[in-house]
């Protein structure tokens, strides 16, 4: 195993990069009308957003950069490690106003309060987009976030569409250019299946891949639908593999994000407050490619040298232009 580094944050985010934006044509896609642009990275250095937990489900916070083993298309790689305090964050809360979560606006009471804890003490800085069929209103992190904290808990009901893959790509895109030390995240509460959306699965989750933007799904539970706290089992691929499932869960599990069902107004504040302690408990994973070629690389990380056995989530893939 290569020599891990221990560094701290000033040295890893003097060495990241602008995002910067690129026709979604060099896709070869026309993305829709709210996604038009996707992300493009003009870094090499690679920021793994990483949560270690022990099989009961406690967090796991006194590991150092030695107990880490990453692999970038399986090649083991030297790794940085930063562990999460007060780190800036950049939010976007994607609502999903219509369809069957006309019925669960009700129990978005709290969500302002609940947004606003997870944001804490540190810099921070918040969005908030609607959609329905289409993308309705974009609230793009403006100077004051008290009108965007009354529009989480105000929204009307929308049409009978769900574009959640337009809507997360609308959300990458105003996430692009936010101050690189700032984490990007999305909170995204919608029903679990995408039924109106232009943009295809793979190129929203290339986008998540170029952007490093971390995803966390909240999906309302129905009548036949089980329920799960927090679904974090990994999807064995090859190397260059999508999934191709076009719903909420799969886009969080991608990105090393959770994904989490929720039934009514106290059972999202719970699970909600669970996701926020995730988000300031975590480790921040960074490494340079040895390789770094074009296109999409998988990622994997395991923590060694533990007796017991740990449940690791990270993100899956990195994309390089």
């Amino acid at each position: 195993m290569r020599k891990a580094e221990v560094v701290g944050p000033l040295r890893i985010f003097t060495v990241l990069a602008m995002l910067v934006s690129v026709a979604s044509t060099a896709l070869g896609q026309d993305g829709g009308a709210h996604a038009t642009q996707v992300v493009k990275s003009t870094s090499s250095l690679v920021i793994v957003p990483t949560l270690v937990r022990a099989q009961s489900g406690e967090l796991i916070r006194d590991l150092d950069a030695e107990h880490f083993r990453l692999a970038d298309n399986g090649v083991e790689q030297n790794v940085y490690l930063q562990q999460v305090e007060n780190e800036p964050l950049a939010v976007v809360v994607l609502i999903q106003i219509g369809g069957a979560a006309s019925s669960e606006l009700s129990n978005y009471g709290k969500l302002d309060s609940i947004v606003r804890s997870i944001l804490g003490t540190s810099p921070s800085r918040l969005a908030l987009i609607s959609f329905d069929s289409h993308v309705r209103q974009i609230w793009a992190f403006p100077p004051r976030v008290d009108g965007v904290e009354y529009a989480l808990t105000h929204q009307a009901v929308g049409d009978k569409g769900a574009a959640v893959r337009d809507a997360v790509r609308c959300g990458i895109n105003i996430l692009q250019n936010q101050p690189a030390q700032f984490r990007r995240i999305i909170l995204l509460l919608s029903q679990e299946k995408d039924s109106s959306s232009e943009s295809r699965f793979a190129d929203v989750v290339r986008d998540v891949a170029r952007s490093g933007t971390t995803i966390y799904s909240f999906t309302f539970s129905s009548d036949g639908t089980r329920r799960k706290s927090h679904t974090t089992k990994p999807q064995r691929r090859s190397v260059g593999d999508l999934p191709s499932s076009p719903d909420a869960s799969e886009l969080a599990a991608e990105s090393g994000g959770e994904r989490v069902r929720f039934s009514g107004e106290d059972d999202l504040e719970q699970k909600m407050s669970i996701v926020r302690e995730d988000i300031r408990s975590g480790y921040i994973l960074s490494f340079h490619p040895s390789a770094p070629t074009s296109g999409l690389h998988k990622i994997s990380v395991e923590v060694v040298q533990q007796k017991d056995l740990l449940n690791v989530l990270a993100r899956k893939n990195y994309w390089l232009d």
